[in-house]
């Protein structure tokens, strides 16, 4: 025996570490603090360290071997806790629950039997019934109040309160089922367990006997190096929780706590085969108003050349065609990847132009969850927890017979399924989306294949909106195959998602929603490629918009909370972009006395002579000379001399009858509002019905804009946009006579709108919520006032991108004492980007604990199993997700499988200040080159 050996002990265990001297199995100094200081963690650890202090002032000569600590985690009271002189030994186990039994696995088998289990043991009734009192422990076990009996009760609240408050402190007892005496061998076990069995007796619970140890607390006393249940600490060294584990760790002097901080591991992978052998690529963005076009060659990184087009929303393959045919047909030959970033997904979102598509769900309740898309929804049977336990299964045949029928019922062209839970587990959503795909034949989505994220609302309304755009998605991939194929041009395939990256037509085909926002992100990438700025703030002025987005760290900032699309929430990781209705299309229109510049986008009447005829091109300009000259309109709205145009697309709609007067008085050729409104017979251009014929693509508006002022003064060359600068003149000089304004003021004015307008942009994208303080903003861009002066300062380069950006954005920027960065090939960055963009695939998933203390993976397609170790469950996360983001980079379009798995530790802090665990969270990442095969 060593006699060398201290030890400091909650008073629950004096019955049994006196009974293990007294037959000699330990021989230790031993220091008893009283029970229940784990009701106080600050107390238990100021007590600890006093006695520690005391202990090694006392030590014998040699000092003391070891200090045992007979605690537990014990609300870590023992965080900071060591010893500068001996070893400490402190059982690695929750409470003293664990060190009755033996162990924490024991403890742990216990708990998934019956949770809510009393535990009564000796050393227990000694210290917390007799030396407390026995009615004050069993009524009152967490409340430390000396006079809380019925009759202290009264005296305090009076008899009601005092039988509410009675009620409340027995309300405990509602949290347990069984009462279990440990027997740990103690001499006077009969009468204990009879106080145990009463207990039980008492409150309708069931009785149990379990055989308790003494081993680990033996092991305490043996144990010469941590481990199992038992954490030896070097002096100098203090405990601080791992919250991961639940237990505790030991570390140098000062560390109280885990470092929680994210780590990054690499998973190698095998060499591409054939990799990074692309030769000649076409980038292709579709925009809101032009559709651009480059010739890439990967090997100089150079553009070989580059063309546009004006978009067909109608039909996007006809303006991709239009600008892929204006670029040398030699170029088109040697090809061999194409990559494209389209508008497509986000209007139809955004216009409410998706397809139907049916909803079926498995909520945790009989009701669906709020704010979705508008789609039929269907509840089906089929339940789980949130953590992933299936607790109804699915009916197979009322799936096969709710999809049927809803198919015929509201013409359905795509499913969306998504059930609660379903994020932790996807068992239930892949089981019915295989039946409903197997009954009804159509394209069908899961809402775990959208999001890993527990928000089961947003995750089915992210699938909703994915399912309604794969049609739309699967007809524009076979347009694109048609023109392609017209083109000749034999290549594989790209499409650009929301983040920046890139997708193989397939992966793009199954899950459209991705491809939101895609012209945005392709122009983030456009920047970071032609500037080589990894750090940037970017302006991409259009037709129609200006967007403004960062780059961050050589990555395109994206929102990784989830896009809002069409005012939707989704889980959508896209661009996180701020998008201005002021573009070098945007109208300029006076009307009631008022200016307004966007963000209505009309196209440019300087464009108009491609499609106007010799006579009605007479008209218009003598139309607008007239209010020019003071003989119409003063001073009246400018759009009645808007013009509008039939585009190549007609009415798949039937027309009501002044829509198709409108669309008869076009046959001829362009004419202006006021024009229509004449040859129909109407005695106001404001009564003409063109919403619906406009919003369909089938007639495009053209009307004074900032591209025609640049042509005006020169600023331009008139081969960029048209040829004819006289009918932009014209209409400069039409809205100056209405407005009662010399041109000089109107281009002053429209410069004024702009700074202002992409001011307000910049501060509103680079400080959150300044939207909200339009006072402040102003200040800001006024640079504060006579008493205060007020300087932001850009501390990143400004990349300005877009063929109007060298115009707009110059004077904006100024404000902000920095000049914008223009690049030679900017015009058409939305496109480099699209061919430059590597593709990258993300997968994430976490461990999270469990009430019984095992652990359970989350967020992978396939169920996953129960670990009792934190260990054991990374382990098997860690394979089964660089498995899953592999295949699903594979399907993506690329086969290099490196994988980068970023790990985060999720620790929350408690009211009391302890720390809890959480869970682990693993994002694995494979980024590559497109495959050409």
């Amino acid at each position: 025996m060593n006699s060398r050996i201290c030890c400091i002990a909650c008073g629950v265990f004096r019955t049994d570490l006196d009974a293990m001297r007294n037959a000699g199995e330990i021989d230790a100094d031993v220091t008893y603090l009283p029970g229940g200081l784990h009701t106080e963690p600050e107390r238990l650890n100021r007590e600890l360290k006093d006695a520690i202090s005391r202990a090694e002032g006392r030590a014998p000569e040699g000092g003391w071997n070891r200090i045992i600590l007979l605690y537990g985690l014990c609300g870590q009271g023992l965080t900071g806790i060591g010893s500068l002189s001996a070893p400490l030994a402190v059982p690695r186990v929750h409470d003293c629950i664990s060190l009755f039994m033996g162990g924490a696995e024991a403890y742990r088998k216990q708990f998934a039997k019956a949770p809510g289990t009393y535990y009564i043991s000796a050393g227990w009734f000694q210290e917390q019934v007799e030396e407390a009192g026995e009615d004050h422990w069993i009524r009152y076990p967490a409340l430390c109040m000396g006079d809380n009996d019925e009759t202290g009760l009264k005296k305090k609240f009076g008899k009601e309160n005092a039988d509410a408050v009675h009620r409340f402190l027995d309300s405990w007892k509602d949290n347990y089922s069984r009462c279990v005496y440990l027997d740990t061998g103690s001499p006077e076990e009969a009468r204990y367990r009879q106080y145990a069995e009463k207990i039980a007796g008492e409150n309708n619970w069931e009785f149990e006997i379990l055989k308790g140890s003494r081993s680990l607390i033996r092991r305490c006393f043996d144990a010469d190096d941590s481990g199992g249940d038992v954490l030896v600490i070097p002096p100098g060294h203090t405990i601080y929780h791992d919250p991961a584990s639940g237990t505790f760790d030991s570390g140098p002097a000062g560390r109280d706590e885990q470092d929680d901080s994210t780590r990054t591991i690499t998973i190698p992978g095998r060499p591409k085969a054939g990799g990074g052998n692309q030769r000649i690529g076409l980038g292709i963005d579709a925009g809101g108003t032009n559709t651009d076009a480059v010739v890439f060659d990967f090997e100089s990184g150079a553009v070989r050349a580059k063309a546009k087009a004006p978009t067909t929303h109608w039909r996007y393959s006809v303006g991709i065609e239009q600008a892929v045919r204006r670029l040398p047909p030699q170029f088109l030959e040697a090809v061999d990847l194409v990559s494209v970033s389209t508008t497509l997904v986000t209007n139809a979102i955004v216009e409410n132009n998706r397809k139907p598509v049916g909803l079926l769900i498995m909520p945790s309740g009989g009701l669906p969850p709020e704010n979705l898309p508008d789609a039929p929804v269907s509840i089906l049977r089929g339940r789980m927890t949130i953590g992933g336990d299936v607790t109804e299964p699915v009916d197979e045949q009322e799936v096969r017979t709710v999809a049927a029928e809803m198919a015929a019922r509201y013409r359905l062209q795509a499913f969306a399924v998504s059930g609660y839970g379903g994020a932790s587990n996807p068992e239930l959503e892949i089981q019915v989306r295989d039946i409903v795909r197997d009954e009804t034949g159509l394209p069908t989505c899961c809402g775990h294949e959208m999001s890993g994220r527990l928000n089961f609302s947003v995750r089915a309304g992210t699938a909703v909106l994915n399912a309604g755009t794969i049609p739309i998605m699967e007809d524009f991939l076979a347009e694109m195959d048609f023109s392609l194929d017209n083109l000749g041009i034999r290549a594989p395939m790209l499409v650009v998602r929301g983040d920046g990256t890139v997708m193989a037509r397939d992966f793009a085909r199954s899950f459209p929603v991705q491809a939101a926002l895609s012209g945005p992100a392709a122009s983030m990438a456009g920047a970071m490629f032609l500037t080589g700025h990894r750090d940037a703030v970017v302006i991409d002025v259009g037709g129609t918009t200006s967007d403004i987005g960062l780059l961050e760290k050589g990555k395109v900032a994206i929102r990784k909370d989830g896009a809002r699309i069409g005012g939707w929430a989704t889980h959508v990781e896209a661009v996180d972009m701020l998008t201005i209705g002021l573009g070098g299309d945007s109208e300029i229109v006076y009307e009631s006395g008022e200016w307004i510049l966007g963000p209505r986008r009309v196209a440019p009447l300087c464009r108009l002579f491609d499609d106007i005829r010799d006579e009605n091109r007479t008209a218009l300009l003598g139309l607008l000379r007239d209010v020019e000259n003071g003989a119409l309109f003063r001073r009246e709205s400018s759009r009645s001399f808007q013009v509008l145009a039939r585009t190549g697309r007609k009415p798949d709609f039937t027309l009501s009858t002044r829509e198709q007067a409108v669309w008869n008085a076009l046959e001829t050729g362009p004419a202006s509002l006021h024009r229509i409104a004449a040859v129909t017979g109407l005695v106001s251009w404001k009564l003409l019905h063109t919403r619906r014929l406009e919003s369909a693509g089938c007639l495009v508006r053209h009307g004074l804009t900032p591209t025609d002022l640049f042509l005006i003064d020169g600023r331009i060359e008139t081969d960029t946009v048209g040829r004819d600068s006289e009918l932009a003149g014209a209409a400069a000089g039409a809205v100056c006579a209405a407005a009662g304004i010399g041109l000089p003021e109107l281009h002053e004015l429209v410069s004024e709108r702009t700074v202002s307008n992409l001011g307000r942009g910049l501060l509103e994208r680079l400080i959150e919520d300044v939207v909200d303080e339009p006072v402040l903003s102003e200040a800001i861009l006024d640079h504060g006032n006579s008493f205060l002066e007020l300087r932001p300062r850009l501390r990143k380069p400004l990349v300005a991108l877009g063929a109007p950006a060298g115009l707009m954005v110059s004077d904006a920027t100024r404000q902000f004492e920095a000049d914008p960065v223009l690049c030679d090939d900017g015009d058409v960055a939305n496109a480099i980007g699209a061919i430059t963009s590597r593709i990258s695939i993300s997968r994430k998933a976490s461990v999270v604990p469990r009430a019984d203390g095992s652990f359970r993976i989350r967020g992978l397609d396939s169920p996953a199993p129960t670990f009792d170790s934190l260990e054991e469950s990374e382990g098997c996360c860690m394979e089964l997700l660089t498995r899953a983001v592999r295949a699903r980079a594979r399907d993506a379009g690329t086969s290099e499988d490196e994988v980068n798995v970023t790990i985060e530790t999720d620790v929350a802090r408690t009211e009391e200040g302890s720390r809890l665990f959480v869970g682990r969270h693993y994002t694995a990442v494979v980024t590559g080159s497109p495959d050409l095969a």
